[in-house]
């Protein structure tokens, strides 16, 4: 102990810091090594138990296959499932498991593989908090301490930053797009194909245009093909998509569905109200704009404004004052 509380003394002469890092390298220590002992007994890299589990896996037929990629990293998460920041048992994971579909990913392991990047950013923020420790002389313990706690919570909260950056994206550019498939289906409804097939026709004219609305359009395709009721695999587009307008949609051709009445002019008469309301839209966001304007008129237009209107008589004020007393 007195080796190592020498060693890093060499590198900084604050006896505290150097305390705090033994004390954190020891408790990971520690904690590392009580995993080891746990893994080790119960089993889990075992590699009899993990072919087992690879042979139930797989059918009959296919024993001798090679694993592929999907379940080959489906394996490695699942030794990393008794880690409470990898488990799916999270309080919060409900919220985050819909912020990746809505994001687009749809696998069974986003959660897991999200939760491990969270991780392992967590543990790069503890990383770079203690090289800025080191390299940062002259700064008192607490200014070190609040500085160490901003690196960890922001790397800690950066993953979850990024994911809601990317399921807005997502939502607004399926948002953008989905007035010409409206457009499209309608069209396809009123020219006597049925709503199947006119989702499949939408998705095979909007792939090349806007590849994520025509992915979304294709799995409700194939969801109806392998048993699904259209109402069911329309409430899952709804829901992986997150959009209220989808929604709205969705409600309209059921309730179509379920009374009789022609799909093709429900969706009309539904594509109507939605011009509608983008145009009431369009208005509000039109008359926020003067408010929205108010702040960088006062802090950008107007101090400018000020300097080249009043700047040459204040200067001319100060002249005359300076001469007269």
């Amino acid at each position: 102990m007195e080796y190592i509380q020498g060693l890093l003394l060499s590198f900084t002469d604050n006896k505290v810091m150097v305390e705090w890092v033994i004390y954190i390298v020891a408790a990971t220590a520690g904690v590392t090594l009580a995993m080891a002992f746990y893994y080790f007994f119960s089993g889990i890299y075992s590699p009899v138990k993990a072919q087992i589990d690879k042979l139930k896996k797989q059918p009959l037929s296919a024993t001798h296959q090679q694993e592929d990629y999907t379940t080959t990293l489906e394996h490695n998460l699942n030794k990393l499932k008794y880690l409470p920041l990898i488990n799916n048992r999270f309080s919060g994971d409900k919220a985050t498991r819909k912020l990746l579909i809505h994001a687009g990913y749809h696998s069974t392991n986003a959660l897991k593989i999200f939760n491990a990047l969270k991780l392992m950013s967590m543990l790069s923020g503890v990383t770079l908090a203690i090289v800025v420790m080191k390299f940062s002389g002259g700064i008192s313990m607490l200014v070190t301490l609040y500085i160490f706690a901003f690196i960890i919570g922001l790397t800690y909260i950066l993953p979850a930053l990024i994911l809601h950056k990317l399921a807005d994206r997502r939502m607004k550019e399926l948002r953008k797009f989905f007035p010409d498939a409206l457009d499209l289906l309608i069209v396809c409804c009123e020219a006597g194909l049925g709503l199947l097939e006119a989702f499949q026709r939408v998705k095979n004219e909007l792939e090349f245009v806007h590849p994520t609305l025509a992915h979304e359009l294709g799995l409700v395709c194939s969801k109806v093909r392998v048993g699904l009721s259209m109402q069911q695999a329309l409430q899952e587009f709804s829901d992986r998509t997150g959009l209220e307008d989808i929604r709205g949609l969705n409600s309209v051709i059921v309730q179509s569905l379920r009374l009789g009445t022609g799909v093709a002019e429900t969706i009309r008469v539904y594509a109507d109200e939605y011009r509608d309301k983008r145009l009431q839209a369009a208005e509000e966001n039109a008359a926020k704009l003067g408010v929205k304007m108010i702040f960088p008129m006062m802090f950008c237009i107007w101090p400018s404004f000020f300097i080249v209107a009043i700047g040459p008589a204040v200067l001319k004020v100060m002249n005359v004052w300076d001469k007269a007393f």
